[in-house]
């Protein structure tokens, strides 16, 4: 018998935050390189720009847009706006009515609870 052990992809539960906001609104800019970014409070605007980026919005009405590479993006509480960009991008929206744009690439969309839009796919859980 063969085991093969694959990795579970960090989340915003168990990622280490390389760049933080505040409990305020904050824009936060991520860097072309592999980023984890947590807004926390506030209404934010996040882009992660290039590299495999973790994106977390928390409470708060947020903008997160990952840029190139494969994201993981959480919304959070709140009315989130998710935008993967290019690549192969996981959009959580979480609690609240949420917008997810998957973009390019093949995508995972999941909207959580609320009443949520989901383009490109326009399929997944939680997505009218």
């Amino acid at each position: 018998m063969t085991i093969t052990y694959e990795p579970v992809p960090p989340t915003c539960a168990t990622a280490t935050p390389t760049i933080t906001g505040t409990n305020g609104n904050n824009v936060l800019i991520g860097t072309p390189g592999d980023d984890v970014i947590f807004g926390l409070g506030g209404n934010d605007v996040v882009d992660g720009r290039g590299g495999n980026d973790i994106i977390c919005g928390g409470d708060g009405n947020d903008s997160l847009t990952g840029g190139d590479g494969n994201d993981r993006i959480e919304g959070g509480n709140g009315t989130d706006t998710l935008n993967g960009g290019n690549g192969n991008d996981a959009l959580f929206g979480g609690p609240g009515n949420d917008a997810l744009f998957g973009g390019p690439g093949t995508n995972t969309n999941d909207g959580g609870t609320g009443t949520n839009a989901c383009f490109n796919p326009s399929t997944g859980p939680g997505c009218f």
